[in-house]
């Protein structure tokens, strides 16, 4: 079988099916007598961008990363990011701390340095922690209160508007 009728067939699947895992997605290709390696469809569901995406039910099921977002705003993706993947939320002095699902800081990061909020110095990303440098201790206890606020769910405005009243 060539490649792109693979691919083909994984899209199918996907938009068709509610997949949580690869060994489902490789039953439902045996289904349709397509047979691959784990490896080879590891490589397959990366190059098509697709991800797991987790419901407010714990269920999963993979998705293709452009539509899990399009047409959300920048508020609405950090967010949904702050729910999904961070733990903990500390601030010391100008830093806020977020401890983070491992291998998922960098997004966390991406997103609030995308926000360009004059505030923030910069963003460093590790493993598990994500470290935003503010430029006054005052703007750091501030974020820190909003995002710990959206972890709670606590937040009596949106996330923009919570935002926008801070800085």
């Amino acid at each position: 079988m060539k490649k792109e009728d693979r691919l083909f067939a994984i899209k199918k699947l996907v938009l068709n099916h509610d997949i949580a895992t690869q060994q489902e997605l490789m039953d439902h290709l045996q289904k349709e007598d397509i047979y691959t390696t784990q490896a080879t469809l590891s490589r397959d569901i990366k190059e098509l961008n697709l991800i797991k995406l987790t419901h407010s039910n714990k269920t999963t099921k993979y998705v293709f990363y452009h539509d899990t977002f399009r047409d959300k705003s920048l508020y609405y993706r950090l967010e949904k990011s702050l729910i999904n993947y961070v733990k903990t939320v500390t601030c010391a002095q100008f830093f806020v701390i977020l401890l983070v699902v491992p291998t998922h800081p960098n997004i966390v990061a991406s997103l609030i340095d995308e926000l360009k909020i004059p505030e923030i110095a910069g963003t460093i990303a590790s493993f598990d922690t994500c470290l935003i440098i503010l430029k006054t201790e005052t703007d750091a206890g501030l974020l820190a209160d909003c995002f710990s606020d959206i972890l709670k769910n606590q937040s009596e405005v949106t996330f923009e508007q919570a935002l926008s009243q801070l800085f």
